[in-house]
């Protein structure tokens, strides 16, 4: 019994000690656990209000505790107001400035973000106060007894600082910017500065200050570009009203943002631009941005210009697509052709009115209606005729830009993209004429050649090939190469040696082939009867053996018809001419074709044609041109004499 009373103890004092351990690690971690984003802001926020004197500062006595306020926190105090986020930091407002900020929705509601400084005094003076704000377009409150609380942001903003700011020119703000299309305007106490938002150019008052802002960079990113459509479109108070959720992707590179009363679309190529309503419904039944061929929305939803209401959205896709809504008939789509031919009638305020309904396309024929008449338009003979008739006289000879002719239609009028397609298939077609040409005309030569050579007689020297010639032989015959010699097969691979050119000085830039130790030309010589032996099989053999493209060839160059008959490679006639060496030439294959298409990579020359030509121009370069680098090849010769003889012209 003793030891069962010893073992319940032992249990007892270590479950004892357990609950004690626990007792401590508890205590020693309530302090972590009880760490949140809410008791950081408030640390910051007190720290930031001590710091600036506590109950004796600017902003008074605390009233209340931290709170939660869209992405970040806010603490009341008697005279202002204090903002927080950990990216931010504690920042300090209060007064008119406030005011404003809280009235454009705050940081919850407004899209200025979070105050990035403590309220200060601006450049005008110590009267005026200022604060800015984390927004991506840079949005900063300022302040003047004489003119109240303004916003100004974005690229008006960017004018404003290059001009410097409330201390320059421009002054102080005296009104929030304004929204006339797609031209921003804000008025200041010294001027006034708009920007135009699809061509990006400033214009002042005074207009010289303009010639400052020329080539001013406005970064804006999509969420910047997004929130400014909302603000030209009225903002909350507006038809779009308060955002809803957030940001969205929408295709490869494209924005969205849904509001209560419509959407906002971004891309990089159109900028953001917002659809509402009735005209977003007719946009996102078709598929909207992606599942279209509208493309994005090139501007904001507008006024369509025929009362008591109308609505009009342009996009990007081709034919200049619009949706037009009136309340009596609706949203459609009138693009291509029919657009163009409205528009030449005055659009919606014209003959024509609205559209009624979508095209109609019956084989050739596209149509549409509208409220005053009917466009039909025959593309296969880019006609139109309408309703009332007397409209078409104004549609003669109306051109439809990037409108697609079907197969077996009319031809349709010449354009610049045509143009550009034959353009490119000349770059593949000349160099291939010219090389059938080359063909064409080589074919007969070469016959020639061949039975020339089997008419040869063969001269078997009884000398090293490599040691040139000691004088003129007795007997000038057509010779072959030995089959065991190692002067290589560039001199009568392909029957070279039956085919000589014409007499030419060594010296001359054109020189051709000279076997070893010779130093010119010969006359030529009658025709004799073949002698007999093995040597003309044996080369024939190794001729036909041969692999044309591995055979490495001395330099020569394409004789004439006349040349092949008249001239022959002979032996020299001097002691004196025999011991000279011949001048170095670039290695240009007997067999080796004159021209070449250029390689993958257009600025890599081919092994063995140095020089560039252009087709397009007539031109080509050599390796000494200054050009040389930057030209564009479109089809490479052996050496310029090939280049000029095929047409081109040195290039300068």
């Amino acid at each position: 019994m003793k030891g069962q009373h010893r073992l319940v103890g032992a249990v007892v004092s270590r479950a004892a000690l357990a609950l004690v351990a626990l007792a401590a690690a508890a205590a020693l971690l309530s302090p972590t656990a009880a760490a949140s984003p809410e008791s950081d802001a408030d640390d910051a926020i007190t720290a930031a209000w001590e710091d600036a004197g506590g109950e004796n500062s600017d902003l008074g006595a605390k009233q209340g505790d931290v709170y939660a306020v869209g992405a970040g926190f806010a603490q009341d105090f008697a005279n202002g107001k204090m903002f927080y986020t950990p990216d931010t930091g504690a920042r300090s407002m209060y007064g008119a400035v406030l005011e404003k900020y809280e009235s454009l929705g705050g940081p919850a509601n407004s899209d200025l973000g979070f105050p990035t400084i403590d309220e200060v005094p601006g450049l005008a003076g110590p009267d005026s106060r200022n604060s800015t704000f984390s927004a991506g377009d840079k949005p900063v409150i300022f302040w003047t007894p004489d003119h109240g609380a303004h916003v100004v942001r974005g690229a008006i903003n960017a004018a404003w600082d290059k001009l410097g700011s409330s201390g320059g020119v421009l002054g102080v703000p005296v009104g929030d910017e304004t929204y006339d299309g797609q031209v921003a305007t804000q008025l200041f106490s010294g001027g006034q500065v708009s920007w135009n938002r699809q061509t990006k150019v400033f214009t002042t008052t005074p207009p010289e200050l303009a010639q400052q802002l020329t080539g001013l960079q406005v970064p804006i990113d999509p969420t910047a570009a997004i929130n400014m459509a909302w603000r030209a479109a009225g903002g909350a108070s507006g038809p779009l009203g308060a955002k809803q959720g957030g940001q969205y992707a929408v295709g490869d590179d494209g924005q969205g943002q849904d509001f209560a009363g419509g959407k906002v679309f971004f891309s990089p190529a159109t900028g953001a631009n917002a659809v509402e309503s009735e005209v977003l419904a007719k946009y996102e039944s078709l598929g909207g941005p992606v599942g279209s061929d509208l493309g994005f929305p090139t501007a904001n939803e507008a006024d369509g210009g025929i009362k008591p209401a109308s609505r009009i959205s342009t996009f990007s896709g081709v034919g200049d697509p619009v949706i037009f809504w009136t309340p009596d008939h609706g949203a459609f789509v009138v693009r291509g052709a029919m657009k163009a031919a409205w528009d030449k009638l005055g659009g919606p305020t014209g003959q024509l009115g609205a559209p009624v309904g979508d095209e109609t396309v019956d084989r050739d024929i596209v149509a549409q209606k509208f409220t005053g008449g009917k466009i039909a338009w025959d593309r296969a003979k880019n006609t139109f005729s309408t309703e009332p008739s007397q409209l078409a006289s104004a549609l003669s000879g109306l051109q439809i830009p990037g409108q697609n002719q079907p197969a077996g239609s009319a031809q349709p009028a010449d354009t610049g993209a045509k143009r550009a397609w034959h353009s490119w298939w000349l770059l593949v077609i000349i160099p291939v004429l010219l090389l059938i040409g080359l063909v064409a005309v080589a074919a007969p030569w070469w016959s020639r050649r061949r039975m020339a050579r089997r008419e040869a007689p063969v001269y078997e020297p009884d000398h090293d090939m490599d040691a040139g010639y000691d004088g003129e032989p007795k007997s000038r015959v057509r010779w072959a190469a030995d089959g065991d010699s190692d002067s290589g097969s560039s001199a009568f691979t392909g029957g070279y040696a039956e085919a000589a050119p014409a007499a030419a000085p060594a010296s001359s830039s054109d020189t051709g082939w000279m076997p070893p130790g010779g130093a010119g030309f010969d006359e030529p010589l009658p025709r004799e009867e073949t002698s007999s032996g093995a040597a003309p099989s044996e080369f024939e053999t190794a001729a036909e053996a041969e692999d044309p493209d591995a055979v490495d060839t001395a330099p020569t160059r394409i004789p004439t018809e006349s040349e092949i008959s008249g001239g022959r490679h002979a032996a020299t006639d001097s002691a004196a001419e025999a011991e000279a060496e011949p001048e170095p030439m670039a290695p240009v294959a007997a067999d080796q074709p004159a021209i070449h298409l250029p390689l993958q990579d257009a600025h890599e020359a081919p092994d063995g044609y140095p020089v560039k030509g252009n087709v397009s121009f007539g031109l080509y370069y050599t390796p000494d041109s200054a050009l040389y680098d930057d030209a564009f090849a479109e089809i490479w010769f052996t050496t310029e004499e090939v280049a000029q003889a095929n047409g081109f012209t040195k290039a300068m």
